[in-house]
């Protein structure tokens, strides 16, 4: 598998989301304008990571993004990650989580932080996979928080 890794750099690059979805057991996400939208409002942050996966043939394969707009001083938040379905499974979210690392570390964060949906097993194992931990979030309550201390 010939996985390459892209820093994004046009905001624009960011709509290749639109109508993409997964699902898994009850859980099913899909892309639209709204939150595509969301993820463009920090996109211009100093200090944002945005990185696109495409394989062999330059198809889309994963998207994810890092920024410090978190409510913790020095704390980057892991705001999104999307991996194909067909693509699931082979690795690319621990390399996208160690990219995401690297880049916080950089910034001299003291931790990542994420959150995700109950339904999304897979996220979780991920997290849990990489070192986060559940952290008991005051703020958020509808999923699951995860945090990695650097």
């Amino acid at each position: 598998m010939n996985i390459k890794y892209s820093l994004i750099k046009k905001e624009e690059d960011i709509d290749i989301l639109q109508g993409k979805e997964s699902t898994f057991a009850n859980l099913h996400y899909k892309y639209n304008k709204e939150t595509i939208q969301f993820l463009k409002t920090h996109f211009y942050r100093q200090d944002s990571l945005y990185l696109v996966a495409t394989d062999e043939n330059n198809a889309f394969v994963a998207l994810c993004s890092l920024d410090s707009d978190w409510w913790e001083p020095h704390h980057f938040f892991l705001r999104e990650i999307f991996i194909m379905p067909s693509y699931q499974g082979q690795g690319i979210g621990k390399v996208l989580f160690e990219k995401c690392i690297d880049h916080a570390n950089q910034f001299q964060a003291k931790a990542i932080v994420t959150e995700t949906a109950f339904e999304n097993i897979p996220m979780q194992k991920l997290c849990e996979k990489m070192g986060f931990t559940r952290w008991d979030n005051p703020q958020w309550k509808e999923g699951i928080t995860y945090k990695l201390f650097l």
